[in-house]
Formats: structure tokens, sequence, C-alpha cells
């Protein structure tokens, strides 16, 4: 992944990421078991047993932890595979929940932090948010519904402040990269040009990754519960920010090729076409930059982000963005989205093991995984800085509903440590697309 910044000339960010390889207890009253740690809430679906194999394997061995979710067996099974993983660590507690008030609330009372992997979120995530913003709990979850986290915002935002909840939805593919390797392309161009960032264009050059059951029910589950004015408006730029730009000048307009085509090209970059993830990678990337502009770490009052993927020419750009905009009338036809949930993988399910192994994308943040271990190792150290660290912009803030970039230099720093590659430098990007890392 690219990222070009105005109207800094000689300053770009290049970043590249790789994505290859790779006893039970009911909450019913009267009950009675010790405080955890972190409880991982939809441990037994597709991402929940990535994440909670990440966590049994790289935190802490005496991290105090429980597996929660609606099925028992599943539950069982899963722990009995996560014991030789560290032998050394702690039972693990297994935690049966229906996803009640009075059982949410006390799961949030016996722990620390709860990561959420139990999605559609639009469907059972609100209750378990709510009950963390109002009992003082840290909270993490691998969303990608903005509508959703809109909701959260303006529901549960003062309370979570009121309380201490640090509550970071969208904390793994959905929207790590994009909002932490801008975090990192500010801080880079104000360290070497003295300068704050104008615009930043980010590019995804290559993926190659199925989507899971749980991801493709929460895509239909959008437009079955909002009208298509209600997702236009909660995918606008500045939708999920606290406040908006206000650039000294004109805003820099967008061509009539790249509108009606698709077209455009970056000379650093190349080709580049619309990707579907944009908007609400760009969405989170904004409610980052409104939460940090009072402070130090502001990234500029003329900040404006786009993300683009790269394209091999001209022809493909326009055949990509024609392609996109005849198939997306047809998701919004309920035949369509109910044969979509037979065909694919069912809620829970995702690419198996032989599959994710030959699965990557390049984003230049390098790491050799499928994207949905890369979520998994995103949500474990969050969960690492949460649980021991407090120098991070989201402790300053107190609590609140935040974004994975309020985490910051630490978060950078434990993703390094877990393997991911994070780089910038100022030169040597060629326009043709060659990489200034390869032999690095």
């Amino acid at each position: 992944m690219w990222i070009f910044t105005h109207p800094v000339l000689a300053g770009f960010v290049y970043i590249h990421f790789e994505f290859g390889c790779i006893g039970e207890r009911r909450l019913e009253q009267p009950i009675c078991w010790h405080r955890v740690d972190l409880i991982l809430l939809g441990a037994t679906g597709y991402t929940g047993k990535l994440t909670a194999q990440y966590i049994s394997n790289s935190l802490p061995p005496n991290l105090k932890w429980a597996i929660a979710g609606r099925n028992k067996q599943k539950l069982e099974e899963l722990g009995q595979s996560l014991a030789p993983l560290c032998p050394s660590r702690q039972s693990l507690d297994t935690l049966v929940i229906n996803l009640k008030e009075s059982e949410l609330d006390s799961l949030a009372k016996r722990t620390r932090l709860v990561i959420s992997t139990m999605g559609p979120f639009q469907l059972y995530g609100s209750g378990t948010f709510a009950a963390c913003a109002r009992n003082g709990t840290h909270y993490l979850d691998c969303t990608g519904e903005a509508p959703w986290f809109k909701d959260m915002i303006d529901q549960h935002d003062t309370v979570a402040k009121a309380k201490g909840s640090i509550m970071i939805p969208c904390c793994g593919f959905d929207c790590v990269p994009s909002d932490l390797l801008t975090c990192v392309a500010v801080k880079h161009i104000r360290a070497n040009f003295g300068t704050h960032a104008g615009r930043l264009d980010l590019c995804i050059h290559s993926i190659q990754s199925g989507i899971s059951g749980g991801t493709l029910a929460s895509v239909l589950q959008a437009f079955k519960l909002y009208s298509i004015r209600h997702l236009y408006n909660v995918h606008a730029p500045f939708s999920l920010s606290p406040k908006r730009s206000t650039p000294k000048g004109p805003p820099r307009r967008t061509s009539f090729w790249t509108k009606v085509f698709g077209l455009l090209r970056i000379k650093q970059l190349g080709w580049m076409a619309y990707q579907p993830q944009a908007m609400i990678d760009r969405a989170i990337v904004h409610r980052s930059w409104g939460l940090l502009e009072p402070t130090t770490a502001s990234y500029g009052h003329d900040f404006d982000w786009h993300a683009w993927f790269r394209i091999w020419g001209p022809v493909l750009a326009v055949l990509w963005h024609l392609s996109g905009l005849m198939l997306a009338p047809w998701i919004l036809l309920r035949p369509v989205r109910k044969l979509l949930q037979k065909l694919w993988y069912q809620p829970g399910t995702g690419a198996g093991e032989e599959q994710i192994k030959n699965n990557w994308a390049l984003v230049r943040m390098r790491y050799e995984s499928d994207p949905y271990i890369f979520t998994a190792v995103a949500l474990g150290e969050a969960a690492r800085i949460l649980l021991w660290q407090q120098d991070t912009w989201a402790h300053k803030f107190g609590g609140g509903v935040l974004t994975p970039a309020m985490l910051g230099d630490r978060y950078v720093s434990q993703l390094r440590g877990a393997g991911v590659i994070i780089e910038a430098q100022n030169e040597g990007v060629s326009s043709h697309g060659n990489d200034p890392f390869r032999n690095k």
C-alpha cells in the first residue's frame, strides 16, 4: 500500500502490506467465578478462533482469560484445542451466554477487557457494547459496519467517557492498516518536513483473499436494516468525526474522468481505481483526524484522505469501475442476497487452512498472513496495550468510542514486534511500480 501526500512534494510514505502465509460456566444468578483480564466473545466463529489461537500463542502466560459464546459444545472443543498451545497457561474458563442484558452486565463486570468477534454487530453487538460502556470495561471488536459504529458513538460515547471505558471498534483488517498507516505517514511528514499533511492518497497494491461467512452476513444485513440514503450518509467522509475540516483553500475537485470512469493516475503510484473498503476506511481515518485535531498529534486542518486500488493500466481501471457500477445494484435485491447467503460460507466459517496459507495482500506494512489472521494479530496486540500500557492517546482521552490510531506509536511498536513490517522512506519510489523495499 502506498500513501502519497500533498502538498509536501518531496515526501510520501510507501507502505506495503503482505498477507500471504499462513469446565463450562454459565452467567446465571446466583454464580461466582473469578475475575479475568480478558473475555473473548464469539470465540467459536471464524475470526474468533483465529483470535483465540493468537491470544493463546502470543499473550503472556499469566494472562487470565475466558472464551464466551452461545454454543456449549463448540466452546468446549475450542478450549480443548487451545490447551496444548500454551501448557503453562492457567485453565481457560468457557462461558455460555445468550446475550441477555443481565448476562452481558455480569460479563462486563468480571473482566477488564472484552474482545468481540460476534457479528454481524448490527444484530449481536449492541448489547455487549452498551454493557462495556456503562460498566467501565474496555472493548475491542473487528467490525467494518459503519452504520452500527455511528449508532454506538451516538448512544454510548458520553457514557464511555464518564466511566473510563476505552472502546475501539474496527480493530482488524477493517480498519487498522489504513488508520494506523495514516498515523505513521503524518508523523513521518511532521518529523522530516516540519509541516502537517495535506491530502493523503493510500493505495492497495494487491489483495487476494476471500471473505468469511460472517463478513458477508454483515454486508447483507446492512442493506436489510438501513435505507440506501442512510448508508450513503453514514459513509460520508466526516460522518464519524467529532468535527469537520476547515481547509484554507478550495478542496481539490474530482475530475470528470474519475467520477464517470473511475480513472485516476498518480504519478508516483500509477493507475488507480476505486477500492470497495475505502468508504468505511475514510470515515474511520477522518474520525481519528477529528479526535486528534486539538492535540499535539494533529494531522492538520487541511487534511483530506482518499483510498485507491492500484490497477494495471487505464483500460482495466475503467473496466473495474464500470463492473462495480453494474454489479452493485444486484445486492439491493432480496433474492440475490438470499442466494449469496446460500452459495457462500455460512457465518462462523471461511476459507480453510490450506487456502489461507496461499492468500496474500500487499500494503507495505508487510505481514505474511491472511487478512483474517491479521485481524487476530491486530486484536491481540491492541488487547496487550489496553491491559498493560497507559501511554497512548486512548488512555490520555480517558475513554470513549475511539479508533485504532488512538493506540498510536505503541500499537505500531507492538505490531512490529508481532512480525508486521511497517516502513516509511522519503525517496526511491518509482512511478513504474518498482518496490523500493523489495530487498530489505
